[in-house]
């Protein structure tokens, strides 16, 4: 039990950090890479905080993000597969690439629509 709080106490803090990222304004450069990197944070931490919770239900621990996100959502722990995934493609391109013009697409995604998964993920394993 152990490993998950720890997992989850990760997790939260680098929503929390996300969170205090994009309530600022972005007007520089570094500001966006700071948002960009909250980012990168809170998806590593909320896969692997999946992945230990999958394991304590039974699952063999997935191997990657991708299958991480497909169990937790065969097994219910998240509700949008989709966005999950899509979520997983942004993350990729942020880590691969710097494109201004692609950090601000994946800024408004992120403000728009992974703060919420991630935000419900929290919630829903409140716990």
């Amino acid at each position: 039990m152990i490993k998950k709080r720890d997992k989850k106490q990760v997790f939260q803090l680098a929503l929390t950090s996300l969170r205090e990222a994009i309530d600022e304004p972005i007007n520089s450069n570094r500001d966006r890479a700071g948002v960009i990197q909250c980012f990168e944070f809170t998806y590593e931490s909320s896969w692997k905080f999946l992945q230990t919770c999958l394991e304590q239900q039974g699952h063999q621990s997935p191997t990657s993000p991708r299958k991480a996100f497909e169990l937790a959502f065969q097994s219910g722990l998240i509700q949008e597969e989709k966005k999950w995934l899509e979520m997983l493609k942004d993350r990729n391109l942020t880590t691969h690439t710097y494109d201004i013009n692609l950090a601000n697409e994946v800024i408004n995604r992120i403000k728009s629509t992974y703060i919420n998964l991630f935000n419900e993920l929290e919630k829903d394993h409140a716990s």
